[in-house]
């Protein structure tokens, strides 16, 4: 009688072997699918973004298009600082005059607007935005469209 028990156990071990082999390849299968739908999630994410950067882009570029349409142009306190840039070449030099963008610690984000940019680094918007209506009115002025000549660095007396 003992041996028929231990053939019983041996059996029941057999098929608990043979269960949890099967469950792994299930696991391994599942663990495939998981990879796979992560992939093509982040790829998806990557999409996202990609296009929300060219909505956000060709949205700056049809306002600033709407400014020059309207007549002259002018920089003000709540554009974007990509709306900014479109509407001048040399308003990044102007920008990194004030600290504003540049480096890595000067860092801003191109859909911040000028007035947000200047708050959260203690500049005063309307010496920015004076300072970006300078240039573009030197600009469209005594130089006939050709860059202007900025200076490195900005002194306060």
């Amino acid at each position: 009688m003992a041996s028929w028990a231990a053939w019983v156990a041996l059996a029941i071990a057999l098929g608990a072997l043979v269960y949890s082999w099967k469950l792994s390849q299930e696991l391994e299968t599942a663990r495939g699918r998981l990879d796979r739908y992560n992939r093509a999630l982040f790829q998806a994410n990557d999409e996202i973004a990609n296009l929300r950067e060219n909505v956000a882009q060709e949205l700056a570029e049809l306002r600033v298009a709407g400014m020059k349409a309207q007549g002259a142009p002018a920089f003000h306190a709540e554009m974007t600082l990509r709306e900014a840039n479109l509407l001048h070449a040399q308003t990044e030099e102007v920008l990194a005059g004030f600290h504003l963008g540049g480096c890595s610690h000067c860092a801003v984000e191109p859909d911040e607007t000028l007035a947000e940019a200047c708050a959260r680094n203690g500049i005063a918007a309307e010496k920015l935005v004076q300072a970006l209506n300078q240039l573009l009115a030197e600009s469209n002025g005594r130089n006939g469209g050709r860059p202007v000549k900025l200076p490195n660095v900005q002194l306060e007396l």
